[in-house]
């Protein structure tokens, strides 16, 4: 996953490229209700190391569900316009658990670029698309251990919070050196997926009911 401070490139653009080929479908995502929050852990200095928390997140019985949602747009037929969730579910009912790392060291040309250095074993990113008037469709974004689709994401005015900086500016980079700094915001951005391996109408209403609960209280904070 690369990351800057104004343009966040998820794993999956750099991890999946095998899996994007040239029927390759993608849409615009526009910003998010919720924010997406990177915490500062400081391990590996100059380096910036983060946990990532995409979105709103409602614990469940043994796993943890967030969601990033909003409006998109796109160019294709049936992918034209309407809502998406982001969804990332992982094990577990604490803090997220998906890590982080800077490509570059403080200083370097991509010092505000990160890659996903960690993601548990039951992660899984799906893109929930409800197309205006047409068809809902569920992509995968990442299951089975590996990236199958790609998205990025773009802040928009992030802030600072937690833990002082030190004197430093609220830049990504600085942010990753401290323990329990945070650098928060909502997003806009972009997914690119090979329809053949999403599943849309019928599947979506089984696969929503799965989570009904849990999306219905992270929709009425919105």
């Amino acid at each position: 996953m690369r990351m800057s401070t104004s343009v966040i490139v998820l794993a999956g653009l750099l991890f999946a490229a095998p899996a994007v080929q040239a029927t390759s479908i993608s849409v615009n995502l526009g910003q998010s209700a919720e924010n997406y929050v990177l915490t500062g852990q400081g391990t590996d200095n100059p380096y910036g190391t983060y946990l990532n928390t995409q979105g709103s997140c409602v614990a469940g019985v043994s796993s943890t569900t967030c969601s990033l949602t909003g409006s998109y747009t796109g160019s294709t037929a049936g992918f034209t316009s309407g809502t998406y969730d982001f969804v990332t579910t992982y094990l577990g009912t604490g803090a997220s658990p998906l890590a982080s790392i800077s490509e570059d060291p403080i200083g370097g040309a991509n010092q505000d670029y990160f890659y996903f250095n960690y993601i548990p074993a039951g992660t899984t990113m799906y893109l929930q698309l409800d197309e205006s008037g047409g068809p809902n469709y569920d992509i995968p974004i990442y299951a089975g251990g590996s990236f199958v689709g790609g998205f990025n994401v773009a802040y928009v005015s992030p802030v600072c919070g937690g833990t002082s900086l030190g004197g430093n500016p609220c830049e990504q980079i600085y942010v990753g050196q401290y323990m329990g700094a945070t650098y928060t915001g909502v997003v806009t951005g972009s997914a690119t997926f090979d329809p053949k391996n999403g599943s849309h109408s019928a599947k979506r209403a089984q696969v929503s009911s799965n989570f009904l609960g849990r999306r219905g209280m992270i929709f009425a904070t919105i």
